[in-house]
């Protein structure tokens, strides 16, 4: 598993999304674009992979796809419709890209002709508090430091809400 950070300006959500999906089958591979800015870090995003892996092995997926089952438990979120929502936008994104499968280093160097790459972004509070319905009491009780751990909490709480 690779897990990139960078920058893609994207004119058309459709025609970039077919193209990384070229990319995926090509390489053998998942390949996962998601928004940075909803994202609390990459042990949030180690922890949905691992929870996404194991639902699609064991044939409890909620998505079709592997691909959306990452983007499920990313998000926090039981609906495909939602957790589509950390994916790209038109204008100019600040993504992780996760890559996973059988040649890795392949899709990589293919992905790296469209994004910028970029330091790793830090978390937005205020934004992660929204997207996963963080109450500021929690957020009080851990403080800002431990945002990561509470999004993490509503990843794993997808197991139990199936």
């Amino acid at each position: 598993m690779r897990i990139l950070t960078g920058k893609l300006t994207v004119n058309n959500v459709k025609a970039t999304l077919n193209t990384m999906n070229e990319i995926a089958e090509r390489t053998n591979s998942t390949i996962v674009l998601a928004d940075a800015t909803k994202i609390a870090g990459r042990k949030h995003i180690e922890e949905a992979i691992k929870h996404a892996k194991r639902s699609f092995n064991e044939n409890k997926a909620i998505a079709r796809t592997l691909a959306m089952e990452i983007l499920v438990y990313i998000s926090g979120q039981r609906q495909c419709s939602l957790a589509s929502k950390l994916g790209l936008h038109d204008g100019e994104n600040i993504i992780y890209v996760i890559i996973d499968g059988k040649n890795e280093e392949k899709a990589e160097f293919e992905i790296r002709k469209y994004i910028e790459e970029t330091e790793e972004p830090k978390a937005d509070i205020t934004k992660l508090m929204k997207q996963y319905d963080i109450s500021t009491e929690e957020i009080n009780v851990v403080g800002n430091a431990r945002i990561e751990d509470l999004v993490i909490e509503r990843v794993v709480m997808i197991d139990t809400w199936k």
